[in-house]
């Protein structure tokens, strides 16, 4: 592989090999001192805990930050200035090592406004190196054969209760532990074969990504199982869904705890005089909230309709061009076998599809959305070959 990448040590008063040491950041003096020793690093590793399985609205609870020789487990739910840890994120000239980050995207974003700047993802990273499994235990176990606790019950902990365990902290502070060393070996076998320049265009288009409001108060079909609603009953779903938000947020629970989106869909669709057999209505079965319930499915019922525009559908593909289709995903199955990555890394889905309904059309793919600039560079001169050696341009 080439001269071995230099790893940095983060070691600090006497940690072992689970159980990093670590400072905690709960108020503005130690947010300060923080701030002014990362202010000089050119590379931090970040992670994030929210409480969205036990809490609504979800809340980031808790902010992992590493650099050589340190690692921080900010609290946020202790009212302190986050702006140091906004400057970081948003700052161009400190690379952030965040592993999986589009849920970190989503939840920084709705958090702090803040955008991630000079991100390097090793979840991404490592499907570019054709390996399989990218959680964060498996990668760091493979490339740096470290083994990590990736507990799924302190994983799925509510985050937001205080104090914090001691298990609870060493586990934060593990999914930065290694981070940097990991980041540096990736982005050095990445830059070996020639694939750096193709994950920073997908770590871009990760920071940069639009996400679909996933409130089911604004975007009715977030509710899972919503199209399933009759069109007439739409009002109704509306209508229980500002209820359920209404007693999420009393109560600080999350949405599927008061009732799940299955029994919001049967509801909707109910008619109002069983309404209150239906099952799974927990603390709305009963009076005085019964009557709350019912009154949510009158109002929605005496709402004006709701206009859910129709999504517009792509054409049926005639028996040719499915043959067409069968071949370029046979191509994207062998270009994948032979740089051993995944084949929906070649090229996108989507693209074929149409490139199969008018394969004259490829030009105007270059153009696409789903097409990334490294693919049109790696593979589309080799993909044009094919559709014209197989005679698919015809």
């Amino acid at each position: 592989m080439g001269q071995a990448v230099q790893t940095i040590s983060i070691l600090m008063s006497s940690p072992t090999m689970n159980q990093p040491d670590f400072k905690l950041v709960d108020d503005n003096q130690s947010m300060k001192l923080m701030a002014k020793q990362v202010s000089n690093e050119s590379i931090v590793a970040l992670d994030l805990e929210a409480n969205g399985m036990h809490r609504y609205p979800e809340r980031v609870c808790l902010i992992q930050l590493a650099i050589p020789n340190n690692i921080y487990i900010i609290d946020p739910l202790s009212n302190i200035d986050m702006s140091p840890i906004c400057d970081i994120v948003e700052n161009s000239n400190i690379e952030k090592i965040m592993h999986a980050v589009s849920y970190d995207v989503r939840c920084l974003k709705r958090e702090w406004g803040i955008k991630i700047n000079n991100l390097f993802d090793p979840a991404i990273a490592a499907s570019f190196l054709g390996i399989k499994k990218t959680g964060l235990a498996s990668v760091i176990e493979e490339i740096l054969g470290i083994k990590i606790d990736k507990s799924k019950k302190l994983q799925r902990s509510d985050w937001t209760v205080r104090p914090l365990s001691s298990k609870s902290l060493i586990y934060a502070a593990n999914d930065v532990a290694h981070l940097i060393n990991l980041g540096l070996e990736l982005k050095e076998r990445l830059k070996v074969i020639g694939r750096y320049d193709w994950v920073q265009e997908e770590f871009q288009r990760q920071v940069t990504a639009t996400f679909k409001s996933m409130n089911p108060g604004i975007d009715l079909f977030a509710v899972k199982g919503g199209g399933r609603v009759d069109m007439s009953k739409i009002p109704v779903l509306r209508s229980l869904s500002k209820l359920r938000i209404k007693y999420a947020v009393l109560h600080d629970k999350p949405l599927y705890k008061i009732f799940t989106d299955k029994t919001l869909v049967e509801l909707s669709n109910a008619d109002p005089s069983v309404a209150l057999n239906c099952k799974g209505l927990g603390i709305f079965a009963f009076a005085p909230l019964n009557n709350e319930l019912l009154n949510a499915i009158h109002r929605g019922l005496q709402s004006p309709p709701f206009y859910v525009p129709s999504k517009s559908r792509p054409p049926l593909m005639q028996p040719d061009q499915k043959k067409r289709l069968e071949l370029l995903k046979f191509w994207r199955i062998n270009m994948g076998a032979e740089l051993n990555i995944d084949p929906s890394l070649v090229w996108p889905a989507p693209s074929l599809e149409r490139i199969a309904m008018d394969t004259t059309l490829i030009k105007n793919e270059i153009n696409s959305s789903e097409v990334r600039r490294w693919q049109v560079k790696a593979f589309l001169k080799n993909l044009s070959v094919f559709i014209q050696d197989n005679g698919l341009n015809r």
